[in-house]
């Protein structure tokens, strides 16, 4: 926004009077006897507020975290829900999740333990510029089978692909290093989206499912189903997209890189340490303890000042701004439950859908957009939470069975079009820190792939192997 603001010194103003349109006019419809969808008078406030929030955070007119905190504050003094309902992001594991992950992103700089390992990635992901990209972008994805969560992966890897690229002699900043870290988030991001424990959408949709007694999907099967288009495909896609943006001119790296020095005492025990997160990361389906106190586990160890892995008072340098940010985004969703929102809208869009009993690859594309655009007003957590308990009326109306239907939500909400519908990304955006545009770009050229290609191939895929 700010490139565009300097363009249109004027744009702001227009963005914040359209915003204040919207959201007046969502609140005035029950005012003016108008129900659509049976829209009540509080839920008409919660959705005025959720507008104005989602605008401001979709057009970066303020700081993420001063929206959140205006968020916090209008929804106390509205009265539209409970504080254990607005301040609920405050007490999720997501919100420790992301804490920890600053603290160990910080310990992982500033301990040298991430020059460390760039440095031995720069050896093996080729002598090219697109070597390299192409090597962060299968980084990030193994990543995603290995951690099973994004935020975590994301703050945990973004030191590495920043001391990378300057290992590689890029500057920070320049168009080629963010290239390279972007390729290293997105490649942990997107795709995981097929991978069972890999990120919360698919952690809330398979937690409804187990809730309601039915049928929940297997790591393998939820793999088999999803993975070869959603995922593999994907990747490709994604690997096509980094290089036409930013490996079109073929740069050769000056030279092999240098062997890195021998690790030293404080970073072969944080390697250690981390090592054993790792694997309480990956087997949590045995031991059943949240990956967000496992971080917070590290984190505290490492902000101990005995430990040698940070400063003294280290909490004071750290940016909480993504902490807030991410407490608003839960605290949005909860508040868009609590007031009825997602049924309203479910209700609304489904009415629009046109769905047709017995067209099975229609309703599973008009199933998978329905998904896509109610994640543009819940963000993309929000989605299993609005359509997953809808499953049986869904099947009903399609024609579709349940796993059909469940997929259709996969291939929506694994389509990011806007970087603010998916938190880990933002916390990227902003504790990267990555250009918002970029990101931006990447997501909607991808979501138009995928929307034309990938949904079609999926829609085949899943002919071929039985679900539809």
């Amino acid at each position: 926004m700010p490139a565009a603001s300097a363009r249109h010194p004027r744009l702001p103003a227009i963005i914040a009077g359209l915003l204040l349109i919207a959201s007046l006019s969502v609140r005035a419809l029950p005012e003016l006897g108008l129900h659509p969808g049976g829209l009540t008078a509080e839920a008409a406030t919660a959705a005025a507020l959720v507008v104005a929030t989602l605008g401001l955070w979709a057009t970066g007119l303020l700081p993420e975290a001063v929206t959140a905190l205006g968020f916090f504050t209008i929804a106390m003094l509205t009265g539209l829900a409970p504080p254990e309902v607005v301040f609920s992001g405050l007490t999720s594991s997501a919100f420790w999740l992301i804490f920890s992950g600053l603290v160990i992103g910080v310990a992982v700089r500033q301990s040298g333990l991430g020059a460390y390992i760039a440095g031995h990635l720069a050896r093996r992901v080729g002598g090219t510029y697109r070597g390299a990209l192409i090597g962060c972008l299968i980084f990030g994805l193994v990543m995603a089978f290995l951690m099973p969560s994004a935020m975590g992966r994301i703050v945990l890897i973004l030191p590495v692909l920043a001391a990378l690229g300057e290992h590689l002699g890029f500057t920070a900043g320049t168009r080629r290093h963010t290239g390279l870290m972007l390729a290293g988030v997105i490649g942990t991001f997107l795709p995981s989206f097929t991978i069972l424990p890999a990120n919360v959408p698919n952690n809330v949709m398979v937690g409804i499912i187990e809730a309601a007694s039915g049928p929940v999907p297997t790591f393998s099967s939820y793999l088999v189903t999803n993975f070869p288009v959603l995922g593999l495909l994907k990747t490709v896609v994604l690997a096509g997209v980094l290089l036409a943006l930013y490996g079109r001119d073929r740069v050769a790296m000056a030279g092999r890189p240098a062997t890195p020095e021998p690790m030293t005492r404080a970073q072969r025990r944080l390697a250690g340490l981390l090592c054993l997160a790792l694997c309480f990361w990956m087997t949590d389906a045995l031991h059943h303890i949240s990956p967000a106190w496992i971080s917070m586990t590290v984190a505290v160890i490492c902000l101990i000042p005995r430990s040698g892995f940070l400063p003294p008072r280290a909490l004071q340098t750290l940016n909480m701004e993504p902490v807030f940010y991410a407490a608003g985004i839960i605290g949005l969703g909860a508040l868009i439950v609590h007031a009825g929102l997602g049924g309203w809208l479910a209700g609304v869009l489904l009415d629009a859908a046109g769905l047709v009993p017995g067209e099975a690859i229609g309703n599973f594309a008009r199933m998978s957009g329905l998904a896509t655009a109610i994640a543009f007003a819940t963000t993309l957590s929000g989605v299993p939470a609005v359509l997953t308990p809808l499953t049986s009326d869904l099947s009903a109306a399609t024609g579709l069975s349940p796993a059909a239907i469940l997929a259709a939500q996969v291939a929506g909400f694994s389509t990011v079009v806007l970087p603010y519908q998916a938190p880990p990304l933002m916390m990227a955006i902003l504790i990267g820190p990555l250009p918002a545009r970029d990101v931006a770009r990447l997501c909607l050229i991808t979501a138009a792939i995928t929307i034309l290609i990938l949904w079609p191939l999926q829609a085949l895929w899943l002919r071929l192997i039985g679900v539809i």
